[in-house]
């Protein structure tokens, strides 16, 4: 992924309003559940593994303002 960077790790909540807003603005972020992903085939997962967001480099100033303005 190094086109890509890491700008949240949380909860599904959470994930959840910061994708919505990013979306909202035309940011189309990449999420990795490795819960669900784990549960979809079948395999054990860590329950404390948090889920993932990232964002091509050439949206991540704009994601990071998204972040800033939610109190993120």
């Amino acid at each position: 992924m190094s086109d890509q960077s890491l700008i949240f790790e949380g909860s599904f909540v959470e994930i959840k309003r910061i994708e919505t807003e990013l979306k909202y603005n035309g940011i189309n972020p990449i999420i990795v559940n490795k819960r669900e992903s784990a549960l979809l085939s079948g395999f054990g997962f860590n329950p404390h593994e948090k889920i993932k967001i990232y964002v091509f480099k050439d949206q991540l100033k704009n994601a990071k303002a998204i972040l800033k303005k939610l109190n993120i």
